[in-house]
């Protein structure tokens, strides 16, 4: 699956150039074969992203799929330097040959893989998924070819050159990484990564085809599955069960080990995050004396991570509890020299894993076998083991119990023996963390000692187990401020308490006591929520107190206040009426709002900020008369508040008065005429009159 997200890879031309090369540096090339590798090279340019941004990857640990690690744009030196061999070539075996020269300068590498079965289908799948990338006219067919397995082969010997090599050398005291110490100094180096291979493209294939060449070479492809029958050698008969389509690799190479002087005193660190099946062979110049002081396997850290984990927490050395999933050993050599060999086996269905393997060497003499010793860090004899409650709880873990005891020789080699009262059912835990059964109401004695692989002890010390106190309240309903009671439960020693309500990790201002005796404190309750609450409770350390940490749940619950709302404005337009208001939640939650209408849902009420209004309600399509119109919010705990106005749209259903009625001409004759047509009558008459007189 490597390189199956490569996307486009933005190739720097010198790096490309320097592909092209090494994928025809055998063979003649005329000039149609320089041009093709031109036209190549300028597609590879054009393909590439115009932003320079480099690409951030993920830890092994966040990827959802191994072996997708370039893509996203980028040079091949920032898609590459985060990624190791086993991101590209993921094998079914391999041996490294890592030997290491006289001025500690370098090491010459060399390593085989071999991919085999389903492996070597995924390899060439994903090959051609690549292939498609560069060139869609080419790739993606579910064929590969000789040409493509060239430029292929070019390209992962050039990405290897920026990959880590998961190994570290720093002279000096032994470390774990930690402050100030980045054990990742080595590099390969350049032009010094040579990548060979056998059967990428079986030669003897039942299924091999002539294809055309883009760089004018002899050339030839098989599909990237094989059939049913997987007859990848058709000289191999199926009945000798040889798996045909198998793949070897062969790498040759310069690892560059960057400032190392001494080699009296140094630590080989190799990440071994996500490798199975490999065995590595270190050997070193004569170095007269030389020997394995002290090895640790450290579960937890994955390939590929920066200074925060390579300068930050580191484990003390020789406190590392590994899996037991790499193993080692050490053989001297008939020159003098010494070779340390790992075989590092992570199971594959536990991907991603995280796993670093430090080896101390030195020539110092083997320091006599002294008894192991109580540090300054270890609990004074009488001190105190808080739990926080009675039943089997862990009272120490092994992150502690590393820092009680001092030894030459490993910490996780030594014996940590306790013994007390059987009521307290004493075990010692897989990450060898001691649980008891912790009385309730009571103390109980314990007494431990660790005991070498020699059987030397460091002498017995007795220590107090028990429940120091138990809180209560007066009431479930959670107030503010809010009381809560410490009781005593046995007769502990005085206790600095710090003390204050947790409500989904977030926590309320907090109060610190001297616990002597039941006392009552008033805690801060002006951040929570509606809902459950607890308490949280630190007893801090001292020299006869161990500390402890716990959330206790005494039931405490806030119940929710209804929102509060109000009504702003009402307005009509036309028949239109709307209402407006405000609103807040006491306890901060959102509020959901509806309206009714008489009793009846309609209609939708919007809110924006601390506001809500109202639709536009006509009503003209309701009765006349009142009507009641009300708007209810309710918050997330299901508490609800309603605001309301009665509305009277009779205004709407009045009618008009009447006008008088205006007289006609057909009035009945016997009518009396309106006063404003008496003037129109005199005047006609008079007319005639005249009209009459000139006549006669």
């Amino acid at each position: 699956m490597w390189l199956s997200s490569l996307g486009h890879p933005k190739l720097k031309f010198q790096a490309g150039d320097r592909i092209m090369m090494r994928a025809f540096a055998c063979r003649s090339m005329d000039r149609g074969v320089i041009a093709s590798v031109i036209t190549l090279l300028m597609v590879l340019s054009m393909l590439a992203p115009s932003d320079n941004g480099r690409v951030d990857f993920d830890h092994l640990d966040d990827e959802p799929v191994r072996m997708e690690q370039l893509g996203g744009g980028g040079s091949l030196e920032e898609q590459c330097g985060s990624i190791t061999f086993e991101n590209l070539f993921e094998y079914t075996h391999a041996t490294f040959d890592i030997i290491v020269n006289d001025d500690w300068e370098s090491a010459n590498v060399q390593a085989v893989a071999w991919i085999n079965e389903t492996l070597a289908d995924d390899l060439r799948v994903s090959m051609d998924e690549f292939m498609a990338e560069i060139d869609p006219n080419d790739g993606g067919d579910s064929w590969i070819s000789t040409d493509e397995r060239e430029f292929f082969r070019a390209l992962a010997s050039e990405c290897i050159e920026h990959t880590l090599t998961r190994i570290g050398v720093r002279d000096g005291p032994s470390h774990r990484g930690g402050v100030g110490v980045d054990w990742k100094n080595t590099s390969w180096e350049e032009d010094g990564v040579d990548i060979q291979e056998f059967n990428i493209v079986p030669i003897r294939h039942s299924q091999i085809r002539d294809c055309t060449s883009a760089f004018g070479n002899d050339c030839e492809e098989v599909p990237v599955i094989p059939n049913e029958n997987r007859d990848c050698d058709t000289d191999i008969a199926a009945s000798q069960g040889v798996d045909e389509c198998r793949i070897k690799l062969w790498l040759n190479a310069t690892v560059v080990i960057h400032g190392f002087f001494d080699s009296s005193n140094f630590t080989l660190v190799l990440n071994a995050s996500n490798m199975s099946g490999a065995k590595l062979d270190f050997t070193f110049p004569v170095t007269p004396n030389l020997r394995l002081d002290l090895w640790d396997e450290c579960e937890g850290r994955d390939v590929g991570l920066d200074e925060e984990t390579a300068g930050g927490q580191a484990p003390l050395r020789g406190s590392c509890i590994g899996d037991g999933s790499s193993t080692y050993s050490i053989t001297e050599n008939a020159d003098g020299s010494l070779t340390y060999s790992l075989i590092p086996d992570s199971p594959r269905i536990d991907w991603p894993l995280g796993e670093d393997l430090f080896a101390d060497f030195t020539t110092a003499p083997i320091p006599v076998d002294d008894p192991p010793e109580w540090t300054d860090a270890a609990p004074p004899v009488g001190a105190w083991f808080p739990s926080p409650s009675g039943g089997e709880h862990i009272w120490a873990y092994w992150e502690d119990v590393s820092l009680w005891f001092s030894d030459e020789g490993s910490l996780s080699q030594l014996d940590v023996r306790c013994t007390g009262a059987p009521s307290l059912q004493l075990s010692e835990g897989g990450d060898r963390s001691w649980w008891a059964e912790i009385p309730r109401g009571s103390t109980a004695e314990v007494t431990c000692e660790a005991v070498d692989p020699a059987g030397q002890s460091t002498g017995i010390r007795t220590w107090n187990l028990g429940v120091p106190f138990s809180l209560s309240t007066s009431t479930q309903t959670l107030s503010d401020p809010h009381p809560v009671t410490i009781s005593p439960t046995s007769d502990w020693p005085d206790l600095d308490i710090e003390i204050g309500l947790v409500q989904d990790g977030q926590s309320s201002p907090t109060s610190t006591i001297t616990f002597t005796g039941e006392v009552t404190v008033e805690l801060s309750s002006s951040n929570s929520l509606p809902g459950p609450v607890d308490v949280w409770v630190r007893v801090v350390g001292t020299d006869d107190v161990y500390s402890l940490e716990h959330v206790y749940d005494i039931g405490l619950s806030k119940e929710s206040a209804p929102p509060v709302l109000a009504i702003t404005n009402t307005e009509w337009d036309g028949s239109q009426w709307s209402m407006q208001g405000q609103y807040s939640d006491p306890d901060g939650e959102s509020v959901a709002f509806s309206m009714s209408i008489d009793g009846s849902q309609t209609g939708s009420v919007s809110s924006t900020g601390n506001t809500w209004s109202t639709p536009n309600i006509n009503f003209e399509l309701w009765s006349e008369g009142e009507h009641v119109v009300a708007v209810e919010g309710c918050d997330t705990s299901g508490k609800c508040s309603e605001v309301s106005r009665t509305v009277n749209n009779s205004h709407l259903f009045e009618e008009p008065e009447p006008a008088p009625p205006t007289p006609s001409e057909d009035e009945d004759e016997g009518g009396l005429l309106p006063a404003a047509g008496l003037p129109i009558v005199i005047m006609a008459t008079v007319a005639a009159l005249m009209y009459g007189r000139r006549r006669g």
